[in-house]
C-alpha cells in the first residue's frame, strides 16, 4: 500500500500528555516518546503486527486507517485519533464499535506538517478508562454518543 507524506505527521505533546500514561504507541515516529513502548517502522518495528498490551494511543497512517481501526477494535483499550469524516464509509462502523467519539474543538497542528489539517480530528475511546481520560483531559471539544447506526447500502 502506498504511504502518503501525511502518514508521518505526529501528535502534538499537549494532546497525549493530557490523556495520562500511555503504555503503547504502535505508530510512533523516530523521536516519539508518547508511550512507555513506542514502535517505529523505521527501526523495522511493525506496530500493526505486534501484540498490543495495556493502554494504547494510536495516531495511525491515515492511508491505512481501516487496518489500524480493526486492530484497535480487537484490542479495545485505548484511544484512536482520526480525521473528522462523518460521511466516510469507515466512520459509522467505527463510531458504532466505540459507542461514542470526541470531536476535537480545534484543528490540530500536527508535528511535521506545514499547518493544521484541513478537517478536524476525532478521538475514539475504547474502554471505560479511555472515556474517563478523554473527559478529564481538559481538551476542547464535545462527546457524541452513538444511539444507532444504519449501514450504508452498496450501490
Amino acid at each position: 500500500m502506498k504511504i502518503s507524506p501525511n502518514d508521518n505527521l505526529q501528535t502534538p505533546e499537549y494532546i497525549f500528555k493530557s490523556l495520562g500514561l500511555i503504555d503503547l504507541d504502535p505508530c510512533a515516529g523516530a523521536e516519539t516518546q508518547i508511550g512507555i513502548l513506542n514502535l517505529w517502522d523505521g527501526r523495522g518495528e511493525d506496530g500493526l503486527s505486534a501484540e498490543w498490551t495495556g493502554f494504547v494511543y494510536c495516531n495511525p497512517p491515515f492511508s491505512q486507517k481501516e487496518l489500524w481501526i480493526k486492530k484497535m477494535i480487537e484490542h479495545n483499550n485505548g484511544i484512536l485519533l482520526l480525521p473528522e469524516r462523518g460521511s466516510a464509509p469507515w466512520f459509522g462502523p467505527l463510531a458504532e464499535a466505540s459507542g461514542r467519539y470526541f470531536v476535537m474543538g480545534k484543528k490540530i497542528d500536527f508535528i511535521g506538517g506545514s499547518s493544521s489539517n484541513n478537517v478536524g480530528s476525532v478521538l475514539f475511546p475504547f474502554g471505560e478508562e479511555a472515556v474517563k481520560r478523554v473527559i478529564e483531559s481538559g481538551l476542547p471539544g464535545h462527546f457524541v454518543t452513538v444511539e444507532f447506526f444504519n449501514q450504508r447500502k452498496a450501490v
